[in-house]
Parts: structure tokens; sequence; C-alpha cells
């Protein structure tokens, strides 16, 4: 997890899951905060999520499974494996995430059209980061 600069590393997998972190969760800190904080802190600690939070999506998220590097087609200059208006199953592969130097396919695991794509090419992601926006069929 040094190496690769993880802070949460979770997987799934055929009846075996394992989730580790490292250091502070950012992810359950304001959960955790809000309760124990002064009156004052979680009104500052909500202002400015509220300021950059776009309006409410239409769809539905294909999140990340995992922590990782996010990657659009299987190599550079190769097509996608989706675009925007693309229709996708439960089967169909969407994007690949590398952890730990392997490459992982995504699946939708849905059905539906590709809305939106959330994640620049070749970003980090977190577990459970919203990748691909889409309409449900």
């Amino acid at each position: 997890m040094k190496r690769n600069d993880l802070s949460l590393f979770h997987m799934e997998r055929e009846g075996f899951k394992i989730k580790l972190r490292k250091g502070v969760d950012f992810d359950a800190m304001p959960v955790a905060a809000a309760p124990v904080a002064a009156p004052a802190a979680p009104a500052a600690a909500a202002s400015p999520p509220s300021a950059s939070t776009p309006p409410a999506p239409t769809g539905t998220f294909i999140g990340s499974p995992m922590v990782g590097t996010f990657y659009r087609a299987a190599g550079p200059g190769e097509k996608p494996f989706v675009t925007v208006g693309d229709s996708v199953d439960e089967n169909t592969t969407v994007c690949i995430i590398e952890a730990m130097k392997v490459m992982n396919e995504i699946k939708a695991e849905k059905r539906g059209v590709i809305i939106k794509v959330l994640v620049e090419d070749t970003t980090p992601v977190q577990y459970d980061s919203p990748l691909f926006e889409i309409q449900p069929a």
C-alpha cells in the first residue's frame, strides 16, 4: 500500500472480501466528526461541499469496485470501451482499473445507457468512486 500510495484497498471475489485502510479514513471522517464536533464546526464543514456539489443526477452510477488507476481503453490510442450514448448490460466491460500492476476489467453490472463519463483517463480512483452515470434501461 505504501509503495503505490494507497490509503484504501477493497476486494471482493467469489465469497471472499477484504478491506484494508491506512492512515486517516477521509470518507468516514465527516460522519464520525459531526456528532463530536463543536456546533460551529459542522456548519463550516458543511458549507464547502454544498457550494461545490453539482445538481442531483438523473441516472444511477457505475462505481469503482477497488482502489486503482482508471483507464477508458485497453491501451493508449485504442477505442474506449464505452462512450456517452452506448447501451450497456451486466456483462459489458466499461473500463479497466489497474491495481497493484494488475489490469482489472470492470463490468457495468447493470443495464442502461451511458449518460456521462465521470472520471478522466489515467486518474486514480477510490473504492466506490462513481465512474459512469447511466440511465437505467
